[in-house]
């Protein structure tokens, strides 16, 4: 125990990493200048703002409300630096050292990736406070004209700041995978862009349902509006009730942060280490965990909604199956294999539990169940803590779901067998995974969108994802049906693959033609 707690500290807050990008950094005039220039233009864009919305006469109550806009404008002002400054700090971090070709270097010394990562997130997420730290002047200058008060203050601050710790770990795993440095910040600020676009739509929903603005005393709302860098003036005071107790937003959001940071640690050591690197464990045992606690929070079992007179297990089965939506992005990298890269790449066979961790491809299908059930077992689980146990009509969406991920699945090794490597593969079963489950949908809309709710056959059926559009108990019977075919087939394009891959294995005896080894 000592041993891992000397290991930590030395990884945090004893960090060499850390400490060299911050001397590089700072090194000379340019850091100084760049943070000058930063606080001038901060405070000329406060002083016009400011002059701009006091020249006239108001009154008290005018006042007041130009005061709270000002601030409102100056905390806009500071969650767009994190949007816009925090993604570049980290993505081009580790792109740069592989170009420099230094990564062999450090990984060289007996240190493991996650040091390394670490070091580059704490020294791109100390710039992000230091920069937040150069904006109290302004800040404070709401404060003491009456805008806001110091709580709204350092409540927007810590939100801010755990935004950019979000953006600064993502943006360090994409920078992982770039080629090239463009490459990872236009990834990275894709990210952002989905981000707050996916978190301003929360956000508003929240706003039209609690209703957010005037005042700044705390109210009641749903945690997941601060999870918008643009709204967190808005936010920062609200609280979510837990039992009889107010618990402020803000801990649940730090939460989040640390948690999403940790995940994409370890997507980003996974991707940096060896073939059997225990970083490749950690993250797959994480996701399922992380998995299972989102199935247990968003448990419509486990909730009491008012005027709700759907079935509890259709819900449940719904809300199932769009949260193993999101294994979308990363569903190539699970289920694709070829011989041009990394070992843990090569085909190892079809199916193996005991590979289920190691990232292997013969441990896709198995890590995909895994995940299907770690869904289902915390949203069962809420939903029985909670008194409301789900029953059979559950069952047909878990069908559903293994049916459903068993065939994309078998479209990945589909597409390994019959393509030249893994990086075509994965474009290809993307590629075929938009098509099926995404792009019918606004093509039949235009065509029969009258028959888009009814309970009867229509074509609307050869769409997968229209058995999660009701919560009609025929679209239950529906989506078990749909999952059954959907999972012979999968299993039908797997054997077809097997037997592709064995002939590309026989034909390439001899030789390494395509990048394959030679056959034993």
């Amino acid at each position: 125990m000592s041993g891992w707690l000397r290991e930590q500290s030395r990884t945090y807050f004893d960090n060499a990493q850390t400490a060299r990008d911050y001397r590089s950094g700072m090194r000379g005039n340019k850091g100084p200048l760049v943070f000058g220039l930063y606080l001038l233009a901060l405070i000329v864009a406060a002083l016009m703002f400011y002059s701009q919305n006091t020249s006239q006469a108001m009154s008290v109550v005018e006042a007041q409300g130009t005061l709270r806009n000002f601030y409102r404008a100056v905390i806009g002002m500071l969650a767009a630096m994190v949007a816009l400054i925090t993604p570049a700090l980290s993505a081009t971090a580790i792109v740069q050292e592989r170009l420099r070709h230094s990564l062999d270097l450090v990984f060289s010394a007996p240190v493991p990736p996650k040091y390394l990562l670490v070091g580059k997130m704490l020294s791109a997420y100390r710039y992000t406070w230091m920069l937040l730290i150069l904006s109290l002047p302004v800040t404070a200058a709401s404060v003491v004209l009456g805008g806001a008060s110091w709580s709204d203050v350092l409540g927007a601050y810590v939100l801010l700041s755990a935004h950019a710790l979000i953006f600064t770990s993502v943006a360090l795993f994409l920078g992982t995978l770039a080629p090239k440095p463009v490459s990872a910040i236009l990834w990275s600020y894709g990210f952002v862009i989905l981000y707050c676009s996916v978190t301003a739509m929360i956000g508003f929903a929240s706003a039209f349902t609690r209703g957010f603005g005037g005042s700044s005393a705390g109210m009641e709302a749903s945690w997941l509006a601060t999870l918008n860098p643009f709204l967190v003036m808005e936010t920062s005071a609200s609280y979510t009730m837990v039992g009889t107790m107010e618990v402020p937003n803000i801990l649940f959001t730090i939460v989040f942060a640390l948690l999403v940071s940790k995940l994409a640690l370890l997507a980003a050591g996974a991707v940096l280490s060896p073939y059997g690197g225990k970083e490749v464990y950690g993250l797959r045992i994480h996701g399922l965990l992380y998995l299972a606690g989102l199935g247990a929070i968003a448990s419509p079992g486990a909730m009491r909604i008012p005027g709700m007179a759907a079935d509890t297990d259709i819900l449940a089965g719904m809300t199932l199956n769009w949260i193993l939506l999101l294994l979308f992005p990363v569903l190539p990298f699970i289920t694709c294999y070829g011989y041009e890269g990394e070992r843990r790449y090569w085909p190892n066979g079809p199916f193996s539990i005991r590979r289920m961790l190691d990232g292997t491809p013969a441990g896709g299908l198995p890590f995909l169940i895994a995940s299907i059930l770690a869904v289902a077992g915390g949203s069962a689980a809420a939903s029985a803590y909670a008194g409301n146990a789900l029953g059979p009509t559950f069952l047909m969406y878990v069908a559903y779901a293994l049916g459903f991920w068993t065939f994309f699945w078998s479209i990945g090794r589909l597409a390994s067998s019959a393509l030249l490597g893994a990086k075509t593969a994965r474009t290809s079963q993307f590629c075929v995974f938009v098509v099926i489950a995404f792009l019918p949908a606004p093509f039949l809309a235009s065509v029969i969108s009258n028959d888009f709710a009814k309970s009867y056959v229509t074509l609307w059926d050869v769409w997968p994802l229209h058995a999660l559009m009701s919560n009609d108990a025929a679209f239950a019977f529906k989506a078990a049906i749909v999952g059954f075919v959907m999972g012979v087939l999968g299993l039908i394009l797997a054997f077809v693959s097997e037997i592709s891959l064995k002939r590309r294995l026989q034909e390439s005896r001899g030789n390494t033609k395509h990048g394959l080894p030679t056959a034993a």
